[in-house]
């Protein structure tokens, strides 16, 4: 399914650094405490980029607790401030402009093929000034990303079975709170968003193996404009959003099942396996059975 983000449509989007997730993830899943008197010269974030431009391949979750900020997302400068959430997503094109010295809150990182389609859909539908949701207070909310904060800090047996379920807990509440505001707000959406929405709808429904021309037919609109259009909603061309619905599937499929690459490569419409795995690597950085190994620890 396309991460559609609204970033930044750049010829030479290849200049803005874009980030993988910190190596210290478990299964997929980052989870830090921002502390105050966060700013550019603060011991946290030296070597950090958080405060220039950037992107991150996968879906961040910023629940702010105390505090407030500026942040440039897909386009937009957006104020954050307590008792609020931001989603980012995947590839969009991101940085903080100002942050108060008392902020505190959650930081969650979480790979793409973690997030359940439907939650996935309910982000990737929101336009940048929906991407922060002001809350009433939410102890529910709060507790479960505390918990699964000092879960992932901890050396409990049973760690790993604990976050999975905790993040499915925080996922679904997220995504229900986000659901629940975006049927009260009218999104003003010109041409190419709402083209973008349709692209993501049919992914969803369609296999990432057809050809470019076969959802701009369905779309009944040009493979050149469907490209525009998804360049300037997103940074990103048709090729690009196919292949992140490959990995996507290919991911949830060497984590969650026990099938070996051969037999994925045929789920996935793949005849030939080792073409599939050299795929893999060439975009992932790694080998689908390295990928299982090193989120399976």
């Amino acid at each position: 399914m396309i991460n559609f983000n609204y970033c930044t449509a750049l010829k030479n989007s290849i200049t803005i650094p874009l980030n993988k997730q910190d190596a210290s993830a478990t299964n997929g899943i980052t989870v830090k405490y921002m502390r105050p008197v966060i700013t550019k010269d603060t011991e946290q974030y030296a070597n950090h980029d958080v405060f220039d431009k950037h992107m991150d391949d996968y879906y961040i979750i910023l629940m702010v607790t105390k505090g407030n900020a500026i942040m440039h997302c897909g386009m937009e400068n957006i104020t954050i401030s307590a008792n609020g959430l931001l989603v980012i997503k995947p590839f969009q094109v991101h940085g903080i402009i100002n942050i108060s010295d008392d902020i505190e809150g959650y930081f969650t990182g979480i790979e793409s093929f973690l997030i359940p389609a439907q939650c996935r859909a309910v982000f990737n539908n929101l336009a940048p000034k929906q991407q922060f949701l002001h809350l009433t207070p939410q102890q529910t909310l709060v507790n479960t990303v505390k918990l699964l904060h000092e879960t992932s800090e901890g050396n409990n047996l049973h760690k790993n079975a604990i976050i999975n379920g905790l993040f499915t807990a925080y996922i679904h509440q997220v995504a229900a709170l986000y659901e629940a505001t975006s049927t009260l707000v009218e999104s003003r959406q010109n041409q190419a968003a709402t083209i973008t929405e349709q692209f993501n709808t049919l992914l969803s429904q369609h296999s990432f193996l057809e050809l470019p021309s076969f959802f701009a037919q369905k779309l009944n609109i040009t493979t050149a404009h469907l490209n525009h259009c998804l360049k300037t909603t997103t940074g990103f061309t048709i090729t690009h959003w196919l292949q992140e619905a490959m990995i996507n599937e290919a991911k949830q499929l060497i984590y969650y099942t026990d099938n070996d690459i051969k037999q994925i490569a045929y789920i996935l419409g793949y005849q030939d396996h080792a073409y599939f795995a050299r795929q893999f690597k060439k975009i992932t950085g790694q080998t689908p059975l390295a990928f299982r190994k090193k989120f399976r620890e």
